[in-house]
This record gives structure tokens, C-alpha cells and sequence, in this order.
């Protein structure tokens, strides 16, 4: 936790997801990231389960469940790191960027604890905190701030004021303690928490510095986050994912849920001839556009708001193969959009290649996570 701690040879990283559980075990070699194994196990049963209770919790799936799983994934894949990193859902978690008045780097812990409360709709005992600071910009102004709440916090002296712009992040205390009980079932030391939207900034955006957008659209979960200059600028969750496509497309077209779910794969987006395949198009299209239209909420808000022009839009997450998906957001959003490849930076043996390749989407949080502490 200091300045100078030191780095892990090989760290494992571990992404429990809501439809697989994504292990990647990853070291440092030189300038780039070796990959040393990685494994991929999907939780069996998840189409019967739809409607069970459990699958709204942040994990979805039970503890023990969750243990035997990694387990098995570890076994098999035989990864050998003890130190891991594990990721946290989005929607499991609370985070704002906030825009603070004029004040000392000393006020800024009191002020944001004020600030907390009225972006996190629980109990702050309930919750764990943390923050970082986003922009930090020098000023001599000490205009009031408009929280009279923290009217007390201005400094009457105008040396050393700040403009902060920080991300706050709170994630309940009962998620940080499932995990911590799941790595240590496993014999694993658990390094950090994190959430999905940093792990993927990490392994898709790396040290870009352009205004970018990322979708991670998965199987049960979606999030949009904008990254400016390296940091997350803001992250929204969305409802509509892979899942609730394959359950439109269901009813829509009157087949079942499997049925639907290979419709979906083989034919997506596809501009075909047939009235059916116009029809799964459009059932598709209903949820889809709903996801468009919430994006161009964000990024305009954003643009308006920064005067940064948005450059480019990175595809992540199982869902984002979709035939068609690619270009129909190109045209709809009007920026360029691209599949997001998490393994541009690691090095590995050209025979993976065409495997790595194909799962390519689904793994980006796993290898962010694994990049964070080596």
C-alpha cells in the first residue's frame, strides 16, 4: 500500500462473472506482460436459472459454488500464483466523479465524506470508500461552495486552494467480505478489489490518452464508461445485456430459450433476405437501440460538459460479438468503433493465437486485473 511496494513476479487475476468465471495468471517481462495460463469455466445451469433469487446478487451464483469453480479453473489450468486481484461488478458498487470547490489538499478527505452522502443512497457504514483524484487544478478564487453543509470547510487563506475533480467509489461491506472469505477458502492472497470499468480501461486503452468510450456488453451485465486521459470520467450501468436480448428474442419470435440464444449468435444484426432473419433483426433492434440511445445521453452530456471531443467507441464483453453490432453502432453513434483487444500488450505463443483471439472480448477484465500488480 505505500510508494515503494514490490511488485509480484506472476499475479493471478480473476474475473467472476455472471455467466463463466475468467482466470488469467500474468508476469512481467520487460516492456510487456507475459501470459502464463489462463482458463475459462462457464456456470453450468445459468439458462434454467433465469428467475432464481440468486442471480441478482453480485456474485449470482453461491460461494461455495463460486470456491469449486476457481478451484477447478486453477487445477486445471495449472496457474501457480498465490496473489490475485478480483473484480467487482459495476452494478454491485456506487461511483460519481465530483467536481469540488476551492479548497486545501488537507480539507479534501472531510469534504468528500460530505460529498458521499448524497451520492451513495445506503448507510456509509455499510459501505467502504475510496477515491482518487481525477485533475487537480491551482486557484487563487475561494467562492463559497454551494453546499452550504461544507461552508466550513473553505479556507480563508488563498494560498494552496485547489480545483479537485476526484472519483469516489464505494462498494458495499458485505461484496468486500464474500470475497475476501472466497480467496481465502482458496488459499489466495487477496491483493485488491476492483471494479470491471478500471480492469478493462487498464488492458483495452492501456496509456492512451484520447477521449475514448467503452461498452463491456455481457452476458447478464452492461456498463458504458468514458476514459480521458487515462481515468474513468464516468460509468453507468446499464439493464439490457446478452441475456435479456435472448429473452426478447424468445418471446418476439415464439421459440424457446435456447433456441432463441442460437438465433442470436448465428444470425444477430444480419441484413437478410428472409422475413425471419428481418424479424430477429428487429426484435433484436428494440433493446439494442434503447442501449444507443442511453449512450448518446452520456456522451453528449460529457462532450457538453468538457468540450472533449469523444474519438472512439472500444467493444468488450461476450455480447459485443454480435454480428452486425459493430458497424450498426458505427452508424449510429457516429465514431469510430472497434473490437477492444485485451492481449495487445501481453506476449504469448503464436499457436494460442487463433484461440486467444477468439475469446479475446470476454477476457479483458481478467488481464487488466492481472496487469494491476506486476
Amino acid at each position: 500500500m505505500g510508494l515503494f511496494k514490490q511488485k509480484q513476479k506472476s499475479c493471478l487475476g480473476i474475473d467472476i462473472g455472471t455467466s463463466s468465471i475468467k482466470v488469467v495468471q500474468l508476469k512481467h517481462n520487460e516492456e510487456r506482460y507475459k501470459l502464463e495460463t489462463y482458463g475459462e469455466l462457464q456456470t453450468y445451469g445459468y439458462l434454467e436459472k433465469l428467475n432464481d433469487p440468486v442471480q441478482t446478487k453480485s456474485l449470482k451464483i453461491l460461494e461455495s459454488q463460486v470456491v469449486e469453480m476457481i478451484r477447478r479453473i486453477i487445477r486445471e489450468s495449472e496457474a501457480s500464483a498465490k496473489q490475485t486481484i478480483m473484480s467487482i461488478p459495476v452494478f454491485s458498487s456506487f461511483i460519481s466523479v465530483i467536481d469540488l470547490p476551492p479548497m486545501s489538499e488537507k480539507e479534501l478527505p472531510r469534504a468528500l465524506i460530505f460529498e458521499a452522502k448524497r451520492h451513495i443512497p445506503i448507510a456509509l457504514s455499510e459501505v467502504r470508500i475510496d477515491w482518487k483524484i481525477i485533475s487537480k487544478e491551482k486557484t487563487t478564487s475561494s467562492k463559497p461552495y454551494k453546499h452550504s453543509v461544507l461552508s466550513f470547510l473553505q479556507s480563508s487563506s488563498k494560498k494552496d486552494l485547489f480545483k479537485f475533480r476526484v472519483l469516489l467509489v464505494a462498494v458495499p461491506k458485505e461484496v468486500i467480505t464474500k470475497y475476501l472469505r472466497i480467496a481465502k477458502t482458496l488459499g489466495l492472497k487477496l491483493l485488491a478489489l476492483e471494479l470491471e470499468s478500471f480492469s478493462y480501461i487498464r488492458s483495452l486503452i492501456g496509456n492512451d490518452q484520447s477521449t475514448s468510450c467503452i461498452l463491456d456488453f455481457g452476458a447478464r451485465s452492461t456498463s458504458f464508461s468514458i476514459a480521458d486521459k487515462g481515468f474513468i470520467q464516468m460509468s453507468h450501468s446499464l439493464d439490457i445485456a446478452g441475456t435479456e436480448l435472448t429473452k426478447t428474442l424468445s418471446h418476439g419470435a415464439g421459440v424457446d430459450f435456447r433456441r432463441a440464444e442460437m438465433y442470436k449468435r448465428e444470425r444477430g444484426l444480419d441484413k437478410k433476405e428472409m422475413s425471419e432473419g428481418r424479424e430477429i433483426r428487429d426484435i433484436l433492434l428494440t433493446l439494442i437501440d434503447q442501449v444507443i440511445l442511453e449512450m448518446k445521453r452520456i456522451i453528449d452530456s460529457y462532450q457538453n460538459k468538457t468540450k472533449r471531443k469523444i474519438t472512439k467507441l472500444v467493444l468488450s464483453g461476450g455480447s459485443s460479438n454480435l454480428i452486425g453490432l459493430e458497424e450498426y453502432l458505427k452508424k449510429e453513434l457516429k465514431i469510430d468503433v472497434m473490437v477492444g483487444n485485451p492481449w495487445a500488450r501481453v506476449s504469448y505463443l503464436p499457436v494460442l493465437e487463433p484461440a486467444l483471439k477468439e475469446i479475446a472480448s470476454k477476457f479483458a477484465v481478467a488481464i487488466g486485473l492481472a496487469m494491476r500488480e506486476i
